[in-house]
């Protein structure tokens, strides 16, 4: 909201400058002439026009809709390759990415994972695709390192702490919590893989999440994912959370039950 403001004071104070302009011309003896006065407002009338759009394409609104339109672009352009053409995924790709998008080869792979992280199932499929971008994009084991601590910091804005006891929360909070730590595991699985970073940086990653998320290694240890399907279901202990979670109430249901009668 106080962007828009902004922005009309801009636009009035950029209009009120013309409209000053041409008022002064007209007061002018020089600018009396009908034609020289018609010629400085059109050329008044055209800087003004060529402000709002200059304004239009700087605006919050027109910038989040570029960023938004740049990562369909890149979802788009890669997810055509995974799973059945990985193999002819290459650099060549990615630089046309980088290209018509802008973004680098770390934004290129940031954006996808997070797009897989959000749309698709983890399993041994997920890890071959990233494996063939980190391998397609030449990125190093720093750079990925990057990416997953970046990642997690996105992850933890919209889902906070890592919760393991779920007992209390409203329905849609328990799932939010469900869904964070699914991430978490999922970004702590991708930090253990030597194939996708080196054993030192790995293990950097996974120190620095179980801080941002502020996870216990007692925590992760209960959302640890331990092995993978092929086909698309989450192998993890995330569903004896929610198992957990429903026994309870059941529990809490029964006993209350007990106590009417």
């Amino acid at each position: 909201m106080e962007e828009a403001t902004e922005e009309e004071v801009e636009e009035l104070t950029v209009l009120g400058r013309v409209t000053e302009g041409v008022r002064k011309a007209g007061e002018n003896p020089g600018l009396r002439n009908l034609g020289a006065l018609a010629l400085f407002f059109l050329a008044s009338t055209l800087t003004y026009s060529c402000y709002k759009v200059y304004r239009k394409a700087t605006s919050g609104r027109a910038k989040r809709k570029r960023t938004v339109n740049k990562n369909v672009e890149v979802v788009e352009r890669l997810k055509n390759f995974f799973p059945n053409e990985r193999d002819s995924l290459n650099k060549g790709v990615l630089k046309g990415i980088s290209l018509k998008t802008g973004y680098s080869q770390s934004e290129i792979v940031r954006k996808y994972l997070r797009y897989k992280l959000t749309e698709e199932a983890f399993t041994l499929d997920f890890v071959a695709d990233m494996l063939a971008l980190k391998k397609a994009s030449g990125l190093t084991s720093g750079d990925i390192k990057g990416i997953l601590l970046e990642t997690g910091e996105r992850m933890f804005k919209k889902y906070g702490t890592l919760m393991t006891n779920l007992a209390g929360l409203t329905q849609s909070g328990m799932e939010r919590k469900i869904d964070g730590a699914g991430k978490f595991a999922k970004l702590m699985y991708l930090a253990d893989l030597d194939e996708l970073v080196d054993k030192e940086d790995g293990s950097e990653v996974q120190l620095k999440l179980k801080e941002t998320f502020g996870a216990t290694d007692e925590d992760y240890e209960k959302v640890r994912i331990t092995a993978l399907g092929a086909d698309e279901v989450d192998v993890s202990s995330l569903n004896q959370m929610i198992g957990a979670v429903e026994s309870s109430e059941v529990e809490s249901t029964e006993s209350s039950q007990s106590e009417e009668q």
